[in-house]
């Protein structure tokens, strides 16, 4: 049996194990899209904020507890939601909803509901939260809502109604929330209460409302009423000389800012906290809080207060917290607080106070700080025998009193006056002292640690943002009490204004020197100089390392740059070289004699394509040659080149030199010497033609006769030419040659050339070319026969 029950219990933990494994898995499979889910927290929430959502989601896993689809775009809740049955939390803030299902009966966890910032008009539209068993806290701030008629929940403690259309609140508003604690009304356009009923409101908040008057009863039908905020009504009004606002059980009211002429007070005989600030209050008559026995804090601060009189506070045996400040007083009565037995705190800062005031009171703290307080006495504290506490920063005072007499005095804080010097007797008369500060004064010379000898206690001592001047021999005893454990004030808050070399330098730094020269010994100064020949002799070694690796660079570096220049002129000069041949193969193509080519008057028929081809260019025609006639073997030349001659020069537009006197001689030389190879080139052809003539005797005296004819021809064109001998080399001799050569340039002496026999009866005429261009190719030179 007992096996068998095991077995069984093991079979149910492990379906329980699988349970729960698959419950987290349909958990974590059911998150919503654009939503953040948390189901492994204590509490299971889903955040769906700021998403832009606009319907509800549908796939929300039903274990949820914590429900966040703020800053949404809802405009309703679909009855579906009534499957999250564990939810505890549904917040729907700062959406467009206008209502909620008819039916939420199944959230019965329910006990938080959000619904602030909505577009909600009527409370109607939200009665279905009467059936949520569990709603203790609704919000409905920010919506339309003019009343809260209709609202009912009998389990619902707390409402928050804010800044809605609220404008009254009637006796019959609140009947359908029984259990209602807190209600919050600020913020509403709220001007009548007419007798409201709560037997269990405890907390109600009306500030910032358009509240006028409010009757002695107008709070009456909340019998548990305790804490009341009235903030921010300027032209409340809630006691008047015959009447005040009365509640047996109110023990907070905070009715600042409402710019009341009077604190009203003794129709509250169980009120603890009292808030009157920022009123109008100037006058508190003698006694004005007698029966206010129960009040412990009172805060009158900023209420322009004109003076106090010496029974204004009296009866408040337990009040603990007084609050003056700011009310522009000049003095204040001696016995002004002897009545306040239990006094810890009094506040009298932030007025015109010029002298300490002598007090007879049990005060614990006292502040007197930001007044104008320039004279304070040796016995200012005698009447104040529980003071632990005197704040006295940001006034006047330019001396400490001596034997400044307080058993009890555990903090004094002075700072931001005009102190210029402390007693050495100032802080004998106060053995508790544990604290002061002394920063933000005028000292300037160090402080003799005598002075705090009786002050065993003393622990902190802030002397920051003081003007010192850095005499090293005098700071040091001061600066050695000061920071030697434990340490009593910080030593980078020490800082030297004098003289100028040490400013800005703590008083550490700038006497270093000063209080550590007793502790080095000869042995110390000579390792101390070993160390520092080291040190430079290892800088120096670095030095020079430094600059060789740097002289190195440079020259590496003016190496290659020279390298880079050299490269450079070298290409130049490749360029130059390249440049140059081309030139000069220029040049060798200009003075290169050109190929001989075959002279018109050398063909004795038609010529043939090869021989046209041959033949040199004609610049002008043939019309332009001298013509030659031969008729019955005489030999007559018309237009020749010595009749031209003698012609009548026409003037000629200069032409510039294109080549050099030199170059025109020499291409002369050139040109008569290839006359004369052709010459003889010519004569051996004739001499073989000679030959093969004589081999046939019938046709040698034709030929010997034609020879004559021939010889004749060509002497008289040599005579006629022998006239152009060179002549002086004279510029103008050089222009006549130029122009001779131009002109005979055509002339030959070749004899099959220059002479056609057509027949004894037949002329044959020779025609001159006409001289070319300078730039273009011109025939050789028929020079004279030597």
């Amino acid at each position: 049996m007992e096996e068998r029950s095991t077995v069984q219990h093991r079979v149910l933990l492990s379906l329980i194990t699988w349970l729960a494994i698959l419950s987290v898995a349909r958990c974590q499979s059911v998150c919503p899209a654009r939503c953040l889910c948390y189901f492994n927290q204590i509490q299971r929430s889903i955040e769906c904020s700021k998403q832009g959502i606009q319907t509800f989601p549908e796939n929300i896993s039903d274990v949820v507890e914590h429900l966040d689809l703020s800053n949404n775009l809802l405009t309703e809740i679909p009855d579906a939601i009534n499957r999250l049955t564990e939810l505890e939390h549904l917040n729907l803030a700062k959406n467009q909803l206008t209502s909620l299902p008819s039916s939420l009966g199944k959230l019965t966890k329910l006990r938080r509901l959000d619904l602030s910032s909505n577009v909600i008009v009527n409370t109607v539209d939200i009665v279905s939260i009467s059936q949520l068993p569990s709603l203790i806290v609704l919000y409905i701030s920010w919506n339309l809502l003019p009343d809260l008629k209709g609202l009912t929940s009998e389990v619902l403690q707390a409402v928050d109604a804010g800044h809605c259309r609220i404008k009254e609140l009637g006796n019959k508003s609140l009947d359908g929330l029984p259990a209602l604690m807190t209600l919050n009304l600020a913020g509403n356009p709220l001007e009548n209460i007419q007798a409201p009923v709560s037997k269990t409101l405890k907390w109600l908040d009306m500030s910032n409302c358009f509240l006028n008057y409010l009757y002695p009863d107008t709070f009456s039908g909340f019998p548990a009423l305790e804490e009341l905020r009235l903030v921010n009504n300027p032209k409340l009004v809630y006691s008047t000389r015959h009447a005040t606002l009365q509640h047996p059980r109110l023990k907070r009211l905070d009715v600042s800012r409402c710019n009341l002429d009077r604190p009203g007070l003794h129709g509250l005989p169980l009120l603890t906290h009292a808030r009157l600030s920022r009123n109008s209050i100037r006058i508190l008559p003698d006694r004005i809080f007698a029966k206010n026995k129960q009040l412990t804090q009172l805060y009158l601060n900023a209420n322009n207060l004109e003076r106090l009189n010496a029974s204004t506070f009296e009866g408040l045996v337990k009040l603990q917290l007084l609050d003056l400040s700011a009310n522009g007083l000049e003095e204040v009565h001696r016995l002004a607080f002897q009545e306040n037995i239990d006094l810890r705190l009094l506040n009298l800062s932030y007025n015109t106070l010029h002298r300490f005031p002598h007090l007879s009171c049990l005060v614990t703290s006292l502040d007197l700080s930001f007044n104008m307080i320039s004279r304070f006495e040796a016995d200012s504290l005698d009447d104040m025998p529980r003071i632990r506490s005197l704040n006295l920063k940001d006034n006047q005072l330019q001396l400490l009193p001596p034997r400044l007499r307080s058993p009890t005095l555990r903090i004094l804080d002075v700072q931001r006056n005009r102190l210029v010097e402390l007693h050495n007797d100032s802080f004998i008369g106060l053995p508790s002292l544990q604290k002061i500060d002394l920063s933000g004064n005028r000292l300037t010379e160090a402080m003799n640690p005598d002075i705090f000898q009786n002050n065993l206690d003393l622990t902190i001592i802030r002397l920051e943002d003081n003007p010192w001047r850095c005499d090293c021999a005098q700071l040091y005893v001061t600066f050695e009490y000061l920071t030697e454990p434990p340490m009593k004030t910080s030593k980078s808050s020490l800082i030297c204004q004098s003289p100028a070399n040490v400013s800005g330098y703590s008083w550490e730094a700038a006497c270093f020197d000063v209080w550590n020269d007793h502790l080095y010994y000869n042995k110390d100064r000579t390792w101390g100089m070993v160390m520092v020949s080291l040190l430079i002799f290892v800088v120096l070694c670095g030095s020079v390392v430094s600059i060789k690796h740097t002289m190195r660079i440079k020259r590496r570096t003016l190496e290659q740059r020279q390298q880079l220049e050299r490269a450079e002129e070298r290409q130049r000069l490749r360029v130059l070289q390249r440049r140059n041949q081309q030139l000069e193969e220029e040049l060798e193509e200009l003075e290169r004699p050109a190929e001989p080519r075959i002279n018109p008057l050398e063909l004795v028929s038609p010529p043939t394509y090869e021989e046209a081809v041959e033949m040199s260019r004609l610049v002008h025609s043939m019309d332009d040659l001298d013509e030659i006639t031969v008729e019955n073997g005489t030999l007559r030349a018309i237009n020749s080149v010595d009749n031209l001659r003698m012609k009548k020069k026409r003037t000629r537009r200069p032409r510039k030199r294109t080549n050099s006197e030199d170059d025109l001689l020499r291409r002369e030389e050139r040109r008569q010497q290839r006359i004369r190879r052709e010459r003889s080139n010519s004569s051996g052809n004739i001499c073989d033609a000679d030959h093969s003539h004589n081999a046939n005797p019938r046709d040698s005296r034709a030929s010997l006769a034609h020879r004559s004819r021939r010889h004749s021809a060509i002497d008289d064109i040599a005579s006629s030419s022998s006239k152009d001998r060179p002549r002086p080399q004279t510029p103008s001799a050089r222009k006549r040659k130029r122009r001779q050569v131009i002109r005979d340039e055509h002339v030959t002496d070749d004899e099959d050339s220059d002479v056609q026999v057509m027949g004894s009866s037949r002329s044959v005429v020779i025609k001159e070319l006409r001289r070319e261009p300078r730039s273009g190719y011109r025939n050789s030179f028929v020079g004279r026969e030597s």
